[in-house]
């Protein structure tokens, strides 16, 4: 259930379906599969390690608490963007009323 390849990195950002709330960014993209993925780019400029492997793990426990809910077929990156400590409940709430709006796009 994750995004790994380089090129599906590119193929999802080339697609430019994306939604930007300031402190994330989620692009999304569909995979033609029977579930969705989630791929993470959080960058050195958000902070150090510890930073960063926090956020990665926000955004995993996250997505991993709604994949049931969210569309199936989609191919989500989750870029981080500032460093600001965010609670498990703003990574929720985000991909949960998010996620939906970007499918729906996709599908237009």
């Amino acid at each position: 259930m994750r995004i790994t390849s380089g090129a599906d990195f590119q193929r999802i950002y080339s697609r430019r379906i994306r939604k930007d709330l300031g402190w994330i960014v989620l692009h999304a993209d569909l995979n033609g599969r029977a579930c969705s993925r989630l791929g993470l780019s959080v960058g050195a400029r958000v902070g150090g390690a510890v930073e960063r492997n926090r956020i990665k793990r926000l955004t995993r426990e996250a997505f991993r608490m709604l994949h049931a809910q969210l569309p199936a077929g989609l191919d989500l990156v989750v870029s981080a963007r500032v460093p600001q400590e965010r609670p498990l409940g703003d990574y929720i709430a985000a991909l949960e009323t998010e996620v939906p709006r970007l499918a729906r796009t996709l599908l237009r």
